[in-house]
């Protein structure tokens, strides 16, 4: 428990609530999604949360192009969980579709009634270090039905986090719709992948490293991050896990 002040409010509660101001004031200057994603993980990990996903709650795998997919997960179990097809059987998904109100994973809604596929799943998340979750579903008249997940290693039933996680959350969101609109009327025409920048993408999902990637296709460190970053452009994304997800998720760019 936090110190207590004179009308109730403790010190963890002024502290999580501190981190989202924060957040929120430094997110009202982002530019690009690559910073905006930068700046959430930052404050979700002061909160004791590693990974997070601002998403739009589509079959991945048919997403249009407004639609809302930023994330920081091991690249492993993103390529896991795409493979897999599993946000089709997701519970936290499926519970954001019918849900106004921010919940954790231990929730009766997310634990109860979910098939063996959708336990399997969870099992595997854990096995992976996705212990424990807050999700907040985002719902606005005009824009795709969302969610933010923030995921640790950790199980935490903190309500001054999750409040903060709450504000945070919708803000999160809120931004990268925008950001993305913006993104979409640069008019940058887009260009199919070479096959040397689908190999090096191919070679960082599997978590290769530039250095490791250089060594496996014989070739300089350097032009294998000049292969990805080529990429990163001609498929108008601001991160490489990004550029992974979206070569992943095309039927033209589909690896293994």
């Amino acid at each position: 428990m936090g110190r207590q002040s004179g009308d109730g409010v403790t010190l963890g509660d002024l502290q999580s609530f501190q981190v989202a101001l924060e957040f929120i004031e430094a997110a009202k200057k982002a530019d690009n999604l690559d910073l905006l994603g930068r700046l959430f993980q930052a404050a979700a990990e002061k909160l004791g949360f590693a990974n997070y996903a601002c998403v739009s709650c589509l079959e991945f795998d048919a997403l249009p192009e407004d639609a809302v997919f930023l994330a920081h997960y091991p690249e492993d179990w993103t390529k896991y969980y795409l493979d897999k097809k599993y946000d089709r059987i997701d519970r936290i998904l499926q519970v954001s579709l019918g849900s106004s109100m921010p919940f954790n994973w231990d929730h009766d809604t997310v634990v109860n009634g979910r098939t063996s596929d959708q336990q399997r799943f969870f099992d595997e998340a854990e096995d992976a270090g996705l212990v424990y979750g807050v999700t907040v579903p985002i719902h606005v008249v005009g824009a795709y039905p969302g969610a933010v997940n923030v995921v640790g290693e950790f199980h935490q039933n903190d309500p001054a986090v999750e409040h903060a996680l709450y504000l945070m959350g919708v803000y999160m969101h809120d931004c990268a719709v925008k950001l993305g609109e913006d993104n979409s009327f640069t008019g940058m025409p887009r260009r199919d992948l070479s096959p040397r920048e689908l190999e090096c993408l191919k070679w960082a999902s599997s978590g290769k490293t530039d250095w490791e990637i250089s060594g496996i296709l014989s070739i300089a460190e350097r032009t294998v991050h000049a292969h990805i970053e080529n990429a990163k452009r001609k498929l108008g994304v601001h991160t490489r896990l990004q550029a992974i997800v979206k070569a992943f998720l095309s039927s033209n760019y589909y690896f293994k």
